[in-house]
């Protein structure tokens, strides 16, 4: 046996051999496929060598880097310690853009990096990449509240990566939804940082299985497009503590995040890429984070007269390169060689996180290939399936109008622009090309077959005359722009169509909130999200009824942007609107106004907690999303009616389908400190559960409740602090919906 290929077998092997001699013998001859296959990938790529260190010759005998026995810390030392100056300084920074630097008389091999959280963004760069699967955008599988399906989700996207070569996926984006303008919403998880956790942590685990390292993103307060480059985020430390930070902290302590990418904004006057408080404190200091803090691709390019800061503020590797930085270090050198000693021991501190990460990835130790994983791409497609089927959500269904019966004779017309009718991800770095797409229109023929109607010259009475019309609108959303809420030409068509045919189903997909003054007007509102190459079909399965919608908003979304507390975060001193986020129209902002001051005004409210404090009324609320099946919630009590900080208790219930079809529904716990001495959202989400019953089903659930999620963040002793008094527990279907409620205390 090939002793180099069991590093990337490992976990194989010992679930094989726990099953008896026959198991054995499968494995024999699954190895054997495997070392086969292998032996057909390519290790010369761009005149590089991209083969593992058992394959390599004429390396150093007594390199302990060398020894798969010993710790990635060990061997990241062990490395340092032969590294040449010049070396360590390229350690630091990109290499042709999506890479790694490979370090050809020690062996070890250029890393490739690659886009995106929803999939694998085929570049071709050196790495060629014949397909890969575009997963509906991670706003769609934040609206599943399925952590097992993240899980899987990551992990198919992590079998690809590692079929094609990818290394490190730059991805999952976790930035909060605080602004529903911001154009890159699709790729995050939502408003609340507890479920952004939740399936952040599901998220990295999946993904990190297959040895393909998570970079969690944008670390910090990215959320938003305009002017990206130059904004300065500025974020109560309560703030950074009960919103922002949980979903970064929670998965490098309970995902394993191997890295972490800081966004291209400043956060509290830090730029991002050198921000020692965040960085340095947070990361490396509090949470002892071994793993790469790498830039957004932008580096130091807006912030060069403050490059001074990047040395020392916990970050490790500048991307796409680090040419300012390592002019600086040499001019520095040059100046100053009395403190070469003090900048490389600084150096070699960045360097030793960048290769621990890549030793403890077991990167070095494997083919960069394992092209045995091209035979699981029809059940990654089921996997985009799934996504879509129980993202998708149902926001309107008056009258019952869907779900539309498949024995009917009426004609369905479908409206709707060719972008519209055709949407399946964002613009920009996170999108993803995928393969045998099933469009909208090819989903429903497949199921309604010539009832389909559509036709770009149809006339009103056509529309007048059909049984039902589904308008599919949508907006683009995408990397380096933010997109007005409003959408005046969608709502006069809107209108338009209403007054021909009553029973209008309009379908939506986007990442983010939209203005709806036609709401009443239609019958029917599908939020489609961007649901990837399988969106057809699972569209036309909830529409026909096939399946019954599942998908639970994982934002609000307010009638008016007016109401939300990012309202005008755009607004440039001189009253005008900044819209774009390339790096020219930073430059623009940069020259005219300097810093674009992002303030986070609202703290801790973000949300449905700004729309509680300040009682407005939202469109739709958080968690919100409709059946075609009723369920009911009942028999709550809690296993104990006081909570310490050494006895957590749970939460017990019982979920009813009260309905005639088969369906999920996803009931969300929320906590309420009852009569807070201090000030503290009217309630928060603490916990979730899916939960899949046939008709006059009930099933008895249990959620955990820990004293943690009982407490605030005190700025004054800088430290989570829990109140004693009373706390309300409740169950419902959304955040407005509570059906169950009881008390305990602490």
């Amino acid at each position: 046996m090939n002793k180099g290929l069991q590093p990337y077998n490992k976990t194989n092997t010992n679930k094989f051999f726990t099953n008896g001699y026959t198991i054995i013998i499968s494995f024999c001859f699954l190895l054997s496929a495997v070392v086969n296959a292998q032996e057909k990938v390519n290790y010369q790529l761009c005149d590089d060598d991209f083969s593992p260190l058992y394959l390599r010759k004429n390396l150093p005998k007594d390199a302990a880097y060398i020894n798969t026995h010993l710790t990635a810390e060990q061997r990241a030392r062990d490395v340092v310690k032969r590294l040449t100056l010049d070396e360590k300084i390229a350690l630091t920074g990109g290499w042709r853009r999506f890479f790694f630097p490979p370090v050809p008389r020690l062996g070890l091999s250029p890393v490739f990096f690659s886009d995106a959280s929803q999939g694998l963004r085929i570049k071709n760069l050196c790495v060629k990449i014949d397909k890969s699967t575009a997963y509906p955008g991670t706003i769609t599988l934040a609206a599943t509240w399925d952590t097992d399906l993240a899980y899987a989700y990551a992990k198919s996207i992590g079998e690809e990566c590692q079929a094609w070569g990818a290394q490190v996926l730059l991805g999952p984006g976790m930035n909060m939804y605080r602004n529903s303008e911001g154009g890159r919403n699709y790729e995050y998880l939502g408003e609340d940082p507890y479920l952004v956790s939740a399936l952040s942590v599901a998220y990295v685990k999946g993904l990190q299985s297959t040895g393909t390292i998570a970079t969690v993103k944008h670390f910090l307060g990215n959320e938003q497009e305009a002017a990206r480059h130059v904004t300065n985020a500025s974020i109560s430390e309560r703030a950074l503590r009960e919103i922002y930070l949980p979903p970064f902290m929670a998965s490098i302590t309970q995902g394993g995040a191997l890295a972490v990418m800081t966004g291209n904004n400043l956060v509290n006057n830090y730029p991002g890429a050198a921000n020692a408080p965040l960085s340095g404190g947070i990361l490396r200091d509090e949470l002892g984070f071994k793993g790469v803090v790498m830039s957004d691709w932008a580096n130091t390019m807006f912030w060069d007269k403050r490059i001074d800061l990047e040395l020392t503020s916990g970050h490790s590797l500048l991307m796409e390169n680090n040419e300012g930085f390592a002019k600086y270090l040499r001019d520095e050198l040059r100046a100053n060689p009395e403190g070469r000693e003090a900048i490389e021991k600084a150096l070699d501190k960045m360097v030793f996180y960048n290769l621990y990460t890549f030793f403890k990835a077991g990167v070095y130790d494997r083919p960069f290939r394992n092209i045995t994983y091209l035979s699981k791409m029809d059940g990654h497609k089921k996997v985009a399936l799934q996504t879509a089927e129980e993202g998708i959500t149902l926001l309107k269904n008056e009258g019952n109008i869907l779900p539309i019966n498949t024995n009917s004779k009426g004609k369905i017309v479908i409206l709707g622009t060719k972008e519209a009718l055709n949407v399946y991800t964002g613009k920009g770095s996170g999108s993803v090309e995928g393969y045998e797409h099933v469009d909208y229109v090819t989903g429903l023929k497949n199921i309604y077959g010539d009832r389909i109607v559509c036709d770009s010259s149809i006339n009103d009475e056509g529309i007048k005359s059909a049984a039902a019309v589904l308008y599919f609108i949508n907006k683009e959303v995408g990397e380096g722009f933010d997109v007005d809420f409003n959408s005046p030409d969608v709502d006069e068509t809107i209108k338009k169509y209403a007054a021909l045919n009553k029973n209008l189903i309009v379908i939506y997909s986007s990442g983010n909130g939209m203005a709806m003054p036609w709401l009443l007007k239609v019958k029917g509102l599908i939020f489609a999200y961007l649901s990837g190459q399988e969106r057809g079909t699972a569209l036309a399965n909830i529409i026909s009824g096939k399946i019954s919608p599942s998908g639970k908003l994982p934002f609000t979304i307010e009638k008016d942007f007016k109401d939300s507390p990012a309202w005008e975060y755009n607004k440039l001193s001189d009253g005008t609107y900044a819209w774009l986020g390339g790096r020219p129209d930073s430059k623009t902002v940069q020259e005219k106004f300097g810093q674009l001051p992002i303030p986070y005004k609202e703290g801790i409210y973000i949300g449905y907690r700004w729309f509680e404090k300040k009682a407005i009324q939202p469109q739709f609320p958080f968690g919100f999303g409709l059946s075609y099946t009723t369920f009911s919630i009942g028999n709550m009590k809690t296993s104990a009616t006081r909570l310490t900080k050494t006895k957590p208790l749970t939460v017990n219930f019982t979920v009813s389908n009260t309905g005639k079809m088969a369906g999920t529904e996803v009931v969300q716990l929320y906590v309420q400190n009852v009569n807070a001495s201090i000030d503290r959202p009217i309630k928060e989400l603490k916990g979730f559960k899916r939960v899949y019953l046939q008709p006059g089903e009930s099933k008895k659930i249990a959620l955990p409740v820990q004293a943690q999620d009982l407490a605030y963040w005190d700025e004054s002793k800088h430290a989570w602090q829990i109140n004693s008094g009373q706390y309300e527990f409740l169950i419902g279907s959304s955040s407005k919906d509570i059906r169950q409620k009881t008390t305990i205390v602490y």
